[in-house]
């Protein structure tokens, strides 16, 4: 799989990948989006580095792939929205913060009907001595992974999604919406794992009981670091991920220090297919 535009430089065997020979402080050609494009489909997500964007170039990266998404579920205290950039949200955690946002293993807004489809996460300071990195997975590699019989038993199987308990203090901005457990990659072909530990609340149709336990049993699975990355960011760093086949997490390892950055979405044009 060849670039003529860029380079690209896989991070591990299942997920991730640097991409350099670019400027996305600069308008890009066509044939630089669609390798950009082609590479995020491949590995899942992408890393970009020295990347010293403003809200305008973070704003028309986002837009040569699609449409913004705005958040889901208001503002509140760690996500802040910028004025007249509506998709975008500024992250900022330091000495005051009580908690970061994304501290368990999450696909982003996945109560959404419609989640988005790409994030695109610009760190424009992060904290010394390599504190706050963020790990990911893939989603599509463990499904591949687990046995026939519970590929079958999961096959047709929906389960509930609703939003996290960071909204639980917004008024009606608790969403709940139902999708397949396992779901095909629209662009990849690939099945995948949907459900994660931050949103999803049971599968459906089932005994209780029988949800727990399968649901931990595929979070303990997910968790597997053979299909894991840990992304270590520098000032001025971009992470773009896939949230159709990707989980990532937040590491909170760098209290009191700043962490701050500004986060978009690419907004999702259908929901989770079922596989």
């Amino acid at each position: 799989m060849g670039y003529e535009t860029i380079t690209v430089t896989q991070c591990t065997p299942n997920i991730g990948a640097e991409i350099g020979n670019v400027d996305l402080t600069k308008p890009l050609k066509e044939a630089q989006v669609k390798e950009i494009h082609k590479a995020v489909i491949a590995h899942g997500v992408i890393f970009f580095r020295d990347q010293k964007i403003d809200f305008a170039s973070h704003d028309r990266f986002v837009r040569y792939f699609g449409q913004p998404h705005e958040h889901i579920g208001g503002d509140y205290t760690a996500s802040k929205r910028i004025p007249n950039f509506p998709g975008i949200r500024k992250q900022y955690f330091d000495a005051n913060s009580a908690r970061v946002a994304g501290e368990d293993w999450h696909s982003d807004q996945s109560y959404g009907e419609i989640p988005p489809t790409f994030s695109i996460l610009y760190q424009e300071q992060v904290p010394p001595n390599g504190g706050g990195d963020t790990m990911f997975l893939s989603a599509s590699k463990a499904y591949e992974e687990l046995s026939p019989g519970m590929k079958a038993y999961l096959e047709g199987k929906t389960a509930t999604h609703v939003g996290g308990k960071s909204f639980d203090k917004i008024p009606g901005s608790r969403p709940a919406v139902v999708h397949p457990v396992v779901t095909v990659h629209p662009e990849s072909g690939r099945k995948l794992l949907f459900v994660n530990s931050s949103f999803t609340s049971h599968i459906n149709d089932v005994p209780a009981a029988e949800s727990e336990h399968v649901l931990q049993y595929l979070y303990e699975h997910l968790k597997r670091p053979h299909w894991q990355m840990r992304f270590r960011w520098h000032d001025h760093s971009i992470a773009m991920w896939d949230n159709r086949c990707t989980q990532h997490m937040a590491i909170w390892d760098y209290w009191p220090n700043v962490r701050s950055g500004y986060r978009m979405f690419l907004k999702g044009v259908e929901r989770p297919l079922p596989a």
